[in-house]
């Protein structure tokens, strides 16, 4: 992305959530678990980000899947609190299509490039950039949900697609609001012909909403591993053999979360303490 105009963005979006933010946040809940330490015994840490204020510029684009809607509707909408990011869908935040689709979304992502995920609509042209996009290693998120019916929030990835075949998305948490205490944990394959799909229910013993909680995946060459507050809770033995970006984001109006109850007051919120990315 072009520095001055992601800078204006910086300064566009912060004024429309700073007056929310200013309340605090409620004290802690006896669900949270806490942080990790930063160094992991086994693995070297590659890129992190403590989201302690702001965001880092050499690792995060802040318009999601852009080529497929003018870039204003794109944008995320974003702030920080308590040295975490909050991710908001806002009362007057443009729909990402326009025309009747309802859809919101307020996401970041380590790269871009015109056509990304699956067969993307397309608005314009833009440039091909990877500001992170390993290949193998352990991804780690802490964070929690306000998502409910018609939302959902999600910590994912897809294929670089420097061929069309590289396109599996792994999704390492996908809640659905409708389900409080169950999470997607899934593995498309797309265009990726050496890929099985695989579609998984979480089910956990806490609210995703009502604390923070920690979401890991290990990536090998032959197997994804799903790790909740460091507990390895699923394994598929199968992985995309090629790098993938990923995304953090939150979705209202998706098309498969239900309707949204016009009585539940927004903002709706994906708050994320960190991201971690480690090698071997």
């Amino acid at each position: 992305m072009r520095k001055a105009r992601r800078s204006a963005r910086f300064v566009a979006v912060w004024p429309l959530v700073a007056a929310a933010l200013a309340a605090g946040t409620p004290a802690a809940q006896a669900a949270d678990v806490p942080p990790n330490p930063l160094q992991k015994p086994g693995w070297v840490l590659d890129r992190n980000d403590e989201f302690n204020g702001s965001l880092d510029p050499s690792l995060w684009i802040t318009n999601y899947l852009e080529s497929r809607t003018p870039e204003w509707r794109s944008r995320a909408r974003y702030g920080f609190r308590n040295n975490a990011l909050v991710l908001r869908i806002d009362n007057d935040q443009p729909t990402y299509y326009a025309g009747g689709d309802r859809m919101k979304v307020s996401s970041i992502q380590t790269g871009q490039r015109t056509g990304l995920h699956k067969s993307s609509p397309y608005d314009h042209a833009i440039p091909t950039v990877w500001k992170y996009a390993p290949k193998y290693g352990y991804f780690e998120i802490r964070g929690r949900t306000s998502a409910r019916s018609g939302l959902h929030a999600a910590f994912w990835t897809v294929g670089k697609q420097d061929t069309p075949q590289q396109s599996a998305e792994i999704d390492v948490m996908e809640h659905p609001g409708r389900t409080p205490r169950n999470f997607n944990y899934n593995l498309f394959k797309w265009n990726d012909p050496n890929i099985q799909q695989v579609t998984q229910s979480v089910g956990e013993g806490f609210d995703l909403a009502g604390g923070m909680h920690i979401y890991g995946l290990e990536w090998t060459p032959t197997q994804i591993k799903l790790y909740v507050d460091n507990r390895l809770t699923r394994t598929v033995n199968q992985s995309p053999s090629y790098a993938s970006g990923f995304l953090l984001g939150i979705y209202e109006n998706a098309g498969w979360t239900g309707d949204v109850d016009p009585n539940d007051p927004r903002p709706k919120e994906f708050v994320v303490d960190y991201f971690r990315a480690y090698r071997r």
